[in-house]
């Protein structure tokens, strides 16, 4: 458990507070200007605007960090420090600019920096309550492919580590993205099998590295026409070696994806958080499986 829900609660509402506030700059930033200054200057309700679209450029990036299940504390106190910066900047416009505001204008200003301040110390409360996932996690875009990895350490022997990894219809069981996983024919180098998802898609892959006791891959058949997603190339690789307290396991999957620049590049933005969230809870659920065997 990460420990992540308050924190993410609180970005939630942060973005959809932004989101509000920068709609409404956009739509009336002309009927906003007499409001807050005593005589609008002409570039206010251009200046307002700009505003309204970094306010919704904001919202965004906050709707995204909410998203994330694995969200980092580090993360979460930069909005913090953003959000501090916001109420710091209001304070100074009222100081040294007051006479330069309607009282309408300075209690709006004071409102909006109240309720940014409330969301900063609840986003810092709900950091605090945050722990590092147990798994290693990354994901990385190189010359267009997308390399996800992760690793995790596990009190258990390399035995039950490989026979846990190797128990392909049990894959299924563990990872989120799988709901079932069939053994066509072969063991080992050569093997294939049929994994089916969540919403009644499937296909197959076949084992392409096969070292007993230390390493198997699966090239998967993207090339056929009724492969479901867009990927033009997948490969994954499972591994497993002892360490000092019992073994470390460790699953790398390389996909390229399919489409022009722009395709490409948004498959990136999307699947990039979506391999780790599903890498980390596939290390953890497995790493529980042999733990529970380990001890009988």
């Amino acid at each position: 458990m990460t420990h992540s829900a308050t924190a993410r609660l609180f970005l939630k509402l942060n973005s959809q507070y932004s989101a509000l506030c920068g709609l409404a700059l956009l739509a009336a930033a002309g009927a906003l200007s007499p409001l807050i200054f005593t005589q609008p200057p002409d570039w206010a309700p251009i200046g307002l605007r700009v505003l309204g679209v970094g306010l919704l450029g904001f919202a965004a990036l906050l709707f995204l960090l909410a998203k994330n299940r694995f969200v980092s504390r580090r993360s979460v106190n930069e909005i913090v420090l953003l959000d501090v910066l916001w109420v710091i900047a209001s304070v100074v416009i009222i100081a040294f600019f007051g006479p330069l505001l309607t009282t309408a204008g300075i209690s709006l200003i004071t409102v909006v920096a109240m309720a940014v301040a409330f969301f900063a110390t609840a986003q810092f409360a709900g950091a605090a309550k945050i722990v590092k996932p147990i798994p290693v996690a990354d994901v990385r875009s190189k010359n267009g492919t997308l390399i996800a990895t992760v690793r995790r350490e596990v009190k258990a022997p390399t035995e039950t580590v490989w026979d846990v990894m190797t128990d392909h219809p049990g894959y299924a069981d563990v990872a989120d993205n799988i709901t079932k996983v069939e053994v066509l024919s072969g063991q080992g180098m050569g093997m294939k099998r049929r994994c089916h998802g969540p919403k009644g898609e499937s296909w197959e892959e076949t084992c392409d590295l096969f070292v007993p006791g230390r390493a198997f891959g699966f090239r998967i058949h993207t090339e056929v026409e009724d492969y479901p997603y867009p990927i033009s190339e997948l490969s994954g690789k499972w591994l497993v070696k002892p360490v000092r307290d019992g073994s470390e396991f460790s699953i790398e999957i390389i996909a390229k994806p399919k489409g022009n620049i722009l395709t490409r590049w948004l498959f990136t933005l999307i699947a990039r958080q979506q391999f780790k969230t599903v890498l980390i809870d596939l290390a953890d659920a497995w790493a529980s499986r042999m733990e529970r065997e380990a001890q009988g």
